[in-house]
């Protein structure tokens, strides 16, 4: 067992041991009495979730629907 602190902005540093066992860096974390429990989050789960945004604008966003979909059907759509 490690006993480990939170610092003054709630980061709780794992010690290198631990780290290695669990080869997981992001976890779901919730509270079960007076415990706190992480739960390693599996790749698959997280795929495209923190990516940034593709399209800033609505304009973008039609402009690339416009596209795959003359890109889908073979030709011009309009």
């Amino acid at each position: 067992m490690e006993i480990v602190e939170m610092d003054s902005n709630g980061r709780i540093y794992l010690p290198v041991s631990i780290r290695r066992r669990l080869k997981a860096r992001r976890f779901r974390a919730f509270v079960q009495g007076d415990r706190l429990v992480l739960v390693p989050i599996e790749l698959e789960e997280l795929y495209g979730a923190f990516a940034p945004a593709l399209y800033q604008t609505a304009e973008e966003i039609d402009r690339a629907v416009e596209e795959e979909s003359a890109r889908a059907v073979g030709g011009d759509i309009r």
